[in-house]
């Protein structure tokens, strides 16, 4: 069993690398560039593709369920307190770099996303009352967080147009890397971790 959780390990983590290397191509061609596709589809469809992939896979593959209920709760949760990073969007807004429509929401949701990733990996590694429930509520956030700064990125929600042009350098390289592989990993780290969840109650 420990073998096939190890060989399930590296096996993830080249897919990563090669998801990587996929994306940071594409990226450095300009086919995410906004305006210059006029479409932000392509982005969406990047996003969504581990998550699609994961979810067909699990359903065909008795492998891969097993897998999934030997992965460790707390390690699924404890990586999003990097989502820190997420700090740096609130200060491009201050130097004007970013839109408030996009950078203010951003910024604040993973800021708070990864501080209370590292207490609740702590509830859940010890097993604490309430721990599952508040990992649920965490991975869900986490979820919702991360398609709403898509959202805000792509509309502003009525913010100015001429504002709105300012997220541009995100679709571009190297930037674009966050919306095309750091957000696609952290919302399969979600949704890998919410299903564990529900298997592990059946």
């Amino acid at each position: 069993m420990k073998q096939t959780g190890y060989g399930g390990i590296i096996l993830a983590m080249v897919l990563c690398v090669l998801w990587m290397a996929v994306t940071g191509i594409i990226g450095s061609t300009g086919f995410y560039e906004y305006p210059r596709n006029g479409s932000h589809l392509l982005v969406i469809i990047t996003v969504l593709i581990p998550a699609i992939f994961f979810v067909v896979l699990f359903f065909l593959s008795p492998a891969i369920r097993s897998w999934t209920q030997s992965l460790n709760l707390a390690m699924l949760t404890l990586p999003h307190a990097w989502r820190t990073v997420g700090f740096t969007f609130l200060a491009l807004w201050f130097y004007g770099v970013l839109p408030s429509g996009f950078a203010a929401p951003a910024g604040f949701g993973d800021f708070a996303i990864a501080m209370a990733a590292p207490f609740v990996a702590v509830a859940v590694w010890f097993n604490w009352s309430g721990a599952i429930r508040a990992a649920v509520w965490f991975h869900v956030l986490g979820i919702i967080d991360l398609f709403f700064a898509l959202l805000t990125g792509m509309t502003g929600f009525g913010a100015p147009v001429e504002e709105m042009s300012m997220t541009d350098p995100m679709t571009a390289f190297p930037l674009v890397i966050i919306p095309t592989v750091f957000v696609p990993l952290l919302i399969l780290g979600h949704i890998m971790a919410l299903t564990k969840i529900a298997m592990d109650r059946k």
